[in-house]
Formats: C-alpha cells, sequence, structure tokens
C-alpha cells in the first residue's frame, strides 16, 4: 500500500488525460493514410492494416487489464501502460518501413489497452459518492472528444510536417502524462492476486480477433473470410462463457450480467458509441468524397461538435448526481436518433454550417447518454464487481466501435460502388451511401432509445421501492396488514445521532465515536435527511482507498506513526460532510411494518435505516439498523425468565 496521499482531483486529472491520449490514438493516424501509402509503396489494402491490427491488440488487452488491476499495483500498472505508449509511438516515428510501423502500432495498442479499463476503475475508486456522475461524465467527455479530435490535430500537424511527426507529438504528450502518473497515482486497488488461466486467455483473444476482424471485412468482398472468422470467434466466446462458469477462479466475473440495470447500461453505451465512432468516419468521407471538402476543413467542421462534447459530458454527470438517470439517457438518446436521421437527408447539398447544426446536437445526445448509463451501470454492482463490470464495458467500447465504423463504412462504400456502377458520379455514390448509413444508425439509435425507457423503469422501480414503505403504510390496505404485525416504532432507536448539512467530515466523525454508531443521517435545517455517512466514508477519506481492509490496514499504519495520523485527522475539517456522504437516502416511515423494514435493509444492501415521520412525514424521528430489529427479534423469541 503507497503512503502517499490520494488526490481525488489529480488522479482523475491522470485517468482523463491518459484517457484522452489512448481514445485519440484510435483516430489520429487516419488522415495519414494517404501520404503513409504514398511514403511506404503500398496500397489501400495494405495501410489498412495500420488501423486493423491496433484495433485488434487493444480489444485483446482490455480484459487482461482487468485482470493485471487485482494483480499488479495500481501506480505499476498505469506507469506500465503509459510506457507502452511512449515506447510505441517513438518506434512509429523512426518506422522506416511498414512491418516496424505495424509493430509501433501494436505496442501502442498494449498500452492503450490497458488505459481505459485502468483509468475507469481509478475513477471509480476515487470519486466521492455524490459526484460519481461528474467524474464519470468528465472520462466519458473524453471518450469521445479524443477520437473526435484526432484528425483535426493531425490535420494541422501534418500542415507542417510528415506523419512521422504525428507519432513524435503523441509521445511527448504521453511522457507528460507518464510524468503525472508516477507523481500522482498512487496504489489504490486491492489487490486479490488472482490466477491467470491461459485456456480463458486465449479463447478471449480468439473470441474477439475472429469477431472484430471478420465484421471488418464483411463489406470487403471476402464473403467466405469474415465468415468462417466470425464463427470461430463465436465459438471461441461461447467456450470462454462456459469456462468462467466452470472454473473456481475465472479469469472475468461475468456476475454483472445478471444485473438488468447493468446489462441496459451497457447496450446503451454501445448504442451511443456506434453512432460517435461511426460518424467520426463517415462524415469527413462525405464532406471530402460529396461535398469536396479538404480534410482540415472537414476537421474543423467537426469541431464545434468536439466542444459540445467536452463542455457537456460533466454537466450530464451533474445532472444524474442530483436527478438520476432515467429521463437524461431517454432524451439523450431521442435528441441522436432525431438529428442523425436529418443528417441522412443531405441529399448530396449542404452546407458547413448545416452539417454543426446537425451533428452538434447528435454528440450532445451521446453526452447525455455515455457517462449516466455506464456511471448508473457500474454503481448499481457490488463493489467487488466494480474491476469486472469496468472490464466488460472497456470491452464494449472496442466491440462498439470497431463494429459500428465497419458496419456503417462498409454500407457506404457499398451503395456508393451499387450507384457508381449504374452511371452516376463517384460524388453522388457516396452521398447516397452517406443517407444510407445514417438512416441504419437511425435504426440503431431507436433500439438504443427502448433500452433508454426500459432503464428508466428500471430506475423508477428501484426507487419506488426504496419509497414504498412510506407510500404503503398510509393506505388503508396497509393499515389492515399492520395491524397484524408488529410495529417499527417499538424496535427503532429514538435517539437521533446525526450532522446537518454544514458540518464537515471531522465532525461525522466525532459524533460517530462519542455515540458508539457506525453510521448518522446528515439533516438540513427541516430535519429531513439529505444524506447518510458512514464510518467507510470516513475511512476512505482518510486514507484516500475504497477498500475497507485495506484501509484499515493504513489506518493502523498511520496510527502507529503519531503526528502523521493527528494531521490526517485533522484535516478532515477542511472536507464538507455532503462531499463524502450519500445523497440518495433510503428512509422509512416510521409506521412501516418490521416486514417491510427487512425487506428494505436486505433489497437495498444497507444495514441502516432512517425512519421518518412528523408534522410533514419526512423528518427523520429515529434509526433502525439490523442490530437493532436483531435484538427485537431475539427478545420476543426468549422466555423473559432466560
Amino acid at each position: 500500500m503507497s503512503t502517499r496521499t490520494i488526490r481525488p482531483g489529480r488522479v482523475l486529472f491522470v485517468a482523463g488525460f491518459a484517457t484522452f491520449l489512448a481514445t485519440f490514438n484510435e483516430t489520429f493516424l487516419n488522415v495519414a493514410l494517404a501520404p503513409i501509402m504514398q511514403d511506404l509503396s503500398i496500397n489501400a489494402g495494405t495501410v489498412q492494416w495500420v488501423s486493423t491490427a491496433y484495433m485488434l491488440a487493444a480489444a485483446v488487452m482490455v480484459p487482461v487489464a482487468g485482470f493485471l488491476y487485482r494483480k499488479i499495483r495500481t501506480s505499476r500498472l498505469m506507469a506500465l501502460s503509459l510506457v507502452l505508449l511512449v515506447v510505441g509511438s517513438i518506434i512509429g516515428g523512426f518506422a522506416p518501413n511498414f512491418a516496424i510501423l505495424v509493430v509501433a502500432r501494436v505496442v501502442q495498442a498494449l498500452g492503450t489497452g490497458m488505459i481505459v479499463p485502468v483509468g475507469m476503475n481509478l475513477t471509480l475508486a476515487v470519486a466521492p459518492k455524490n459526484k460519481i456522475g461528474t467524474y464519470m461524465g468528465i472520462i466519458g467527455a473524453m471518450t469521445t472528444f479524443g477520437p473526435a479530435f484526432g484528425p483535426i490535430v493531425a490535420g494541422l500537424l501534418l500542415a507542417h510536417g510528415t506523419w512521422h511527426t504525428l507519432f513524435f507529438a503523441l509521445a511527448a504528450l504521453s511522457v507528460i502524462c507518464l510524468v503525472c502518473s508516477i507523481l500522482w497515482v498512487g496504489d489504490i486497488a486491492q489487490l486479490t492476486h488472482p490466477h491467470m488461466d491461459a485456456l480463458s486467455v486465449t479463447l478471449a483473444a480468439i473470441g474477439l480477433i475472429g469477431l472484430l476482424y471478420g465484421v471488418s471485412t464483411v463489406f470487403s468482398g471476402q464473403i467466405v473470410v469474415a465468415i468462417v472468422t466470425l464463427v470461430v470467434g463465436v465459438v471461441a466466446l461461447v467456450a470462454f462463457v462456459l469456462r468462467q462458469r466452470r472454473i473456481p477462479e475465472p479469469f472475468l466475473n461475468l456476475e454483472p450480467f445478471g444485473n438488468r440495470a447493468f446489462v441496459l447500461g451497457v447496450l446503451l453505451v454501445i448504442a451511443a458509441l456506434m453512432t460517435v465512432f461511426s460518424m467520426n468516419i463517415l462524415l469527413p468521407l462525405f464532406m471530402e468524397s460529396a461535398l469536396g471538402f479538404t480534410p482540415l476543413q472537414a476537421a474543423l467542421t467537426l469541431l464545434p461538435a468536439c466542444l459540445v462534447s467536452c463542455v457537456l459530458s460533466p454537466v450530464a454527470g451533474k445532472v444524474f448526481d442530483r436527478f438520476g438517470v432515467g429521463w437524461l439517457v431517454s432524451i439523450g438518446m431521442a435528441v441522436i436518433a432525431c438529428f442523425v436521421l436529418a443528417l441522412s437527408f443531405t441529399g448530396g447539398v449542404t452546407t458547413s454550417l448545416r452539417i454543426v447544426l446537425l451533428y452538434a446536437p447528435a454528440i450532445a445526445g451521446c453526452a447525455c447518454v455515455m457517462g449516466p448509463a455506464q456511471s448508473y451501470a457500474l454503481s448499481s454492482l457490488d463493489r467487488r464487481m466494480y474491476p469486472h463490470g469496468v472490464t466488460i464495458v472497456s470491452t464494449t467500447f472496442q466491440i462498439a466501435g470497431c463494429v459500428g465504423s465497419s458496419v456503417f463504412v462498409g454500407i457506404l462504400s457499398a451503395v456508393s460502388a451499387a450507384h457508381e456502377a449504374s452511371g452516376e458520379s463517384a460524388a453522388a455514390g457516396t452521398a447516397a451511401g452517406f443517407d444510407i448509413a445514417c438512416r441504419v444508425a437511425f435504426a440503431v439509435d431507436v433500439l438504443g432509445f427502448i433500452a433508454a425507457v426500459a432503464l428508466a423503469r428500471v430506475e423508477a422501480k428501484a426507487k419506488a421501492a426504496a419509497t414504498a414503505g412510506a407510500g404503503d403504510s398510509k393506505s388503508p390496505e396497509a393499515g389492515l396488514e399492520q395491524a397484524d404485525e408488529p410495529s417499527l416504532a417499538d424496535a427503532m432507536k429514538r435517539d437521533v445521532y446525526s450532522v446537518t448539512a454544514a458540518d464537515s467530515a471531522y465532525d461525522a466523525l466525532v459524533v460517530m465515536v462519542r455515540n458508539g454508531t457506525t453510521g448518522i443521517p446528515v439533516l438540513d435545517e427541516h430535519q429531513h435527511a439529505v444524506g447518510f455517512v458512514t464510518d467507510g466514508d470516513i475511512m476512505r477519506t482518510l486514507v484516500g482507498d475504497t477498500d475497507d481492509k485495506a484501509s484499515m490496514s493504513y489506518v493502523y499504519a498511520l496510527w502507529v506513526q503519531g503526528d502523521k495520523f493527528m494531521h490526517r485527522v485533522a484535516g478532515l475539517r477542511q472536507t464538507n460532510v455532503m462531499e463524502i456522504c450519500t445523497h440518495r437516502v433510503v428512509t422509512v416511515d416510521g409506521h412501516a411494518p418490521i416486514r417491510r423494514v427487512c425487506e428494505m435493509l436486505a433489497g437495498n444492501r444497507i444495514k441502516k435505516l432512517p425512519v421518518t415521520g412528523g408534522e410533514d412525514g419526512r423528518q427523520v424521528i429515529g434509526v433502525i439498523s439490523r442490530s437493532d430489529l436483531m435484538r427485537y427479534m431475539v427478545a420476543t423469541a426468549v422466555p423473559a425468565g432466560e
């Protein structure tokens, strides 16, 4: 365990910067493919391996990164991924031939394939509970800003240098990020030292490579090769899933797929990413081939949408933190679908301004979907499932990007070729292909909207279950039910130990220590619960860690140092309790039956509930915990003499 102080803001900066570089690296060579072909005397089919080899290597590394996150110290793993990115970029900068260039891209992919999942894990680990959406929104902004901004920067650099310059520029940025990582990223993850199952890794690699390569070659005319590769990939993935269920220590725990909220969130991420990645390729092709734009003009046309995404993603995260995910992602997917459909009616005649006005809202919709959907999906899991959930989400990034770009670009190419064969110009064929590709993307976005509505219903049911105690207790049926059951009032504690929203984390710690409790509500001026803070929240704030066992060991190490421990405790005075507490407080009405309380404790996986009542029914009048219920139940079951 590293003894450095973990500062969430600095860790977020490193994670966001690294994520930007990783996703930026996926597209920044797109505008340099023509110069590379000319310089190295290769054709279009050969140069495509610059992207294909990178994509395949990165896809394989994503699940491996989930394993390494639990195997290697966090600081070393993040540094290793960035070192690989630096080394690969330097090799690419000096590459004398195409073979070395492909090797450089593979080395880069070994690093970037780890960066995104590790960065997401770091973000989840250090994000305060009330800012998970905001933190993940920033990472979400980087995953869309990077690939969209890559061609713009590359176009500017190519105007003053060669394609080698692109690699050296990326190497310089990666070195800066590496230095920040070494200085600011501590050993955050609790290592479990899992066993590497070689067969699982092999099956995952064959499955992902087969799936992605098969999809990428479907529209190339090699139908037999594509079908065989797809079949091999699917069979390998099925074998991988079956093996994970059999072995005692799975390489990738598939338990998150049993969580409906997680599955719906992942489907939304896939729909949004397929749109973003495909449009970043389709629009430049359309603007350059059909409208006569230069590469730089096309890149600058995309810039406003990039800026919208960068600004709006953190805002969407804050909205998610405050209001939840349901209506936000539903509106976001509806906006994406509408404006992508509008893009399909250009007819080959349009202006840069019109493209901006149609594409920017679509990207704004993606910003409202990406961060909130993955934040809700991951936060619906147990903490022990976070690394596995992140691995699954990160793998979908690669799959969605590859499938989206391959399918939609393939549709554009096929339609364009058909129109050219009928005697139309290449520009008209490209315009027709772009329109059809956008309409297929619209269909995908409609499916995404259906998933968003389903996710909104899941969230609404969860909220209803959390507050049903109060609503049910006031109905006539509830009154009849409660007449036959013991009342919560007989078991709860009426002494409410609490802090106000203006108090510090230190004040909360003092209240908990003095009264021997492990969690207390945070109240506003009306005695309404606006938060709930636990000793675990205090501990994670004290040491900058997220694992209770690791935190306790570190607390002891600090305690024996005396002054250092006192300094950390005193530092809690500078942290407002609202920054670390849970904001979505689950409460129970004081008239609810004990059966209902037990259901709420179990259903929400919590140990303690504030009890509400008073004049407006929302004032905190007591607290009930699992221990209180056990004592009450045992007291009623054991004879008085005993």
